[in-house]
């Protein structure tokens, strides 16, 4: 009985979450790379530029441009999510892939793919949204379609 007991206590600590979570040399690894990779800064950039792009596409929230920084910087700040990218990358590398990582962010063209890294995303999200901008009647016929289809079936429509 007592066996019984002991095994099934250890099968749950071996398979409980934690037992898998990443190890030390991992997260401070995943540290390193995050540090290497100026993410702060990056994350500051991102902001800035997800600012831009809703102002741009909704005007009428540029009274509120400080507020909503304020908001982003406290909520969305390097300090307030440092912690949960160490997790992220940990989780998701090995301590070798992450110590790979930053090897090659140390080099020249890693370097360079850092600094390019702020103007390429934002450049994709622009593109992105500029592409639904421009087909947003489709989407919206799609969906009226899809109403219409509810209604007649007798399923949820929306209010």
């Amino acid at each position: 009985m007592l066996k019984s007991v002991v095994a099934c206590v250890m099968t749950a600590i071996l398979l409980s979450p934690s037992a898998f979570a990443a190890d030390d040399g991992a997260k401070k690894a995943a540290a390193r790379l995050l540090d290497v990779m100026n993410m702060e800064v990056m994350m500051e950039h991102s902001i800035e530029q997800m600012m831009t792009i809703q102002l741009q596409q909704n005007p009428n929230l540029t009274p509120f441009r400080d507020v909503m920084m304020r908001y982003f910087k406290k909520q969305m700040s390097y300090d307030t999510l440092k912690g949960e990218f160490v997790k992220i990358y940990a989780d998701a590398f090995t301590e070798k892939e992450l110590n790979e990582i930053v090897a090659f962010y140390q080099t020249e063209t890693g370097q360079k793919a850092i600094q390019k890294m702020p103007e390429l995303m934002s450049k994709g999200a622009q593109l992105g949204a500029s592409r639904v901008q421009a087909n947003i009647e489709e989407l919206q016929q799609m969906i009226k379609a899809e109403a219409e289809r509810l209604k007649t079936e007798g399923g949820p429509t929306p209010q």
